[in-house]
């Protein structure tokens, strides 16, 4: 066999090997990736920021809008009640008013 041949015989089998499926999200867990969200749009909710975000305000946001999860956390899109900014927040930060 010729050495061009070669070249192509290896490029053919190297891309059957390589070849990934594009439907990976079909092989999850539908439980794990659709997780249901604790509080509704509308709610009052107390909003609780880590030690890490200190210009944040803890205080009372109604949920404006439910957003999906970011690394296993559900998020809420919030606004504040006293300054009416809106922020993204994850669900282990919040607590029922």
């Amino acid at each position: 066999m010729p050495a061009k041949e070669k070249i192509i015989d290896l490029y053919s089998r190297a891309a059957a090997v390589r070849r990934i499926p594009t439907t990976t999200h079909q092989r999850r867990d539908p439980a794990r990736s659709n997780p249901t969200h604790k509080f509704k749009v509308g709610q009052m909710l107390t909003f609780s920021p880590s030690i890490f975000e200190p210009a944040i305000r803890k205080g009372s946001y109604r949920v404006v809008s439910l957003l999906p999860a970011d690394g296993g956390d559900n998020q809420y899109r919030l606004k504040s009640e006293t300054d009416g900014h809106e922020r993204v927040v994850r669900e282990g930060q919040l607590t029922v008013s």
